[in-house]
């Protein structure tokens, strides 16, 4: 099969000018030829045509393609050489098509380089699939890009043990950018006398290291807390959790991470309320004091109010200012307010929301008093009425008083007392005379 270089060389032998023909192509047509030349009209007749519509089988794709694993713990170096058919080209420059399929987002990442390698970040429990492609582009193919076949190469993941020894649960959080911990469960099918082991790697190290300090639980390593000083920023974060045991070899786990999108703050400690006189709250809260700007952080603002009825309703308002307000008291007596915030996506591509803040509420005075003089008239109109009540019953005993049995214990009670009355008076009248 005939290359463009070969079809270059031929058309500098025989030194056909670069005339444009009428179908718009540049040295696509002539009508003279040096002399001593025209007994090789038809074989230049088929490499013109052949030249002038080139289609991408006439570059070869790259050699000797490789990928080593220098033992970051999924980010792997990919080489390759250029094709030897152009090595002496000087008429076109070349680079590579590029394309790995990403598993972390299932999809195929495409990249153009002049380089001979790349690194790219592959999920080592998954296959890594790779394919490269030469792109030709100049003089010698009439400014028309050619692009080669792909030559790939794929690896088998290498998944020993079995499939319930692999650790499960795993999660981090990056506690106010001071410390992270990630944790784990152990597998469903996980022997007994084993150990997990965390070895972690990013960019601004050399080797991957071990954990700098277990969590244990019951004995078993169930996490590991990493100090600010072993961690590093928008860069891959790589992890893998293996388990050694004396009876089976155990499934490795191996996870990837952004640790600024992991990123939990402090809970907010104090929230300010304040009534203007139009009857709207302004909220206001304090950040504690941690390593997270101001304007990295979004707020959530929980508001709940009690009305008149008794039922509660609860609004919620995401802001990124640190005051709310515009939050009318109307028809409610009584509002409550608690805070949270999360890292905002203008610094990390999500986050995790804090602790919410206490509850901090405000009471609205006016509709205190109205009530509390609804009950005082209240209490007054009942005490009056029970009176009145009272005095009814009373003016009724009375009429009927003489009416009462004389057998009654209370009409022989105000018989006994009215005698005793009559007797004291007559004594007093025989002494005096």
């Amino acid at each position: 099969m005939l290359s463009v270089a070969d079809v270059s060389k031929t058309l500098k032998q025989v030194n056909i000018p670069k005339a444009a023909g009428t179908d718009g192509l540049p040295g696509c047509e002539s009508e003279h030829f040096p002399p001593g030349q025209k007994e090789n009209l038809p074989f230049l007749f088929i490499y013109l045509v052949f030249f002038c519509f080139a289609s991408v089988y006439f570059v070869d794709p790259p050699e000797n393609i490789g990928i080593d694993d220098p033992g970051h713990l999924g980010l792997l170096y990919i080489h390759w050489t250029a094709p030897a058919s152009l090595t002496n080209l000087t008429a076109c420059s070349m680079r590579y098509h590029l394309e790995y399929f990403n598993t972390y987002q299932s999809r195929w990442t495409v990249i153009r380089t002049v380089r001979t390698w790349y690194r790219a970040q592959f999920d080592l429990e998954k296959e890594v699939r790779v394919r490269i492609s030469t792109l030709l582009k100049g003089a010698c193919t009439n400014g028309t890009e050619l692009k080669s076949p792909f030559t790939q190469m794929v690896l088998p993941p290498n998944n020993t043990g079995p499939v319930g020894s692999r650790v499960q649960g795993f999660g981090c959080v990056f506690y106010q950018k001071e410390f992270m911990e990630c944790t784990w469960e152990t597998g469903l099918e996980e022997p007994t006398q084993s150990q997990y082991s965390l070895y972690f790697w990013h960019r601004e190290m050399e080797q991957a290291e071990e954990c700098p300090q277990y969590i244990h639980s019951n004995g078993v390593r169930t996490g590991c807390k990493f100090t600010e000083e072993s961690l590093s920023e928008f860069s891959d974060f790589n992890i893998c959790i293996n388990s050694s045991s004396p009876k089976v070899v155990l499934r490795s786990a191996f996870f990837s991470l952004q640790i600024q999108n992991y990123v939990k703050p402090a809970a907010i400690e104090t929230v300010h309320l304040e009534a203007s006189p139009d009857r709207r709250l302004q909220v206001q809260w304090d950040l504690p004091n941690e390593r997270i700007p101001s304007h990295c952080l979004e707020y959530e603002v929980e508001a709940r109010e009690e009305g008149v009825g008794g039922q509660p309703l609860l609004q919620r308002n995401v802001t990124n200012e640190m005051t709310l307000t515009s939050l009318s008291m109307d028809g409610a007596r009584r509002k409550c307010f608690r805070v949270r915030s999360r890292m905002h996506h203008y610094c990390a591509d999500r986050g995790l929301w804090s602790d919410w803040s206490h509850w901090s509420c405000h009471s609205d005075t006016e509709s205190d008093a109205v009530v509390g003089c609804a009950v005082v008239i209240g209490i007054i109109i009942s005490m009056l009425i029970l009176s009145l009540f009272g005095w009814a019953l009373w003016r009724k005993w009375k009429a009927r008083e003489g009416e009462m049995m004389p057998f009654g214990p209370l009409h022989k009670l105000m018989e006994y007392s009215k005698g005793l009355s009559a007797r004291s008076h007559f004594n007093k009248t025989r002494e005096n005379q």
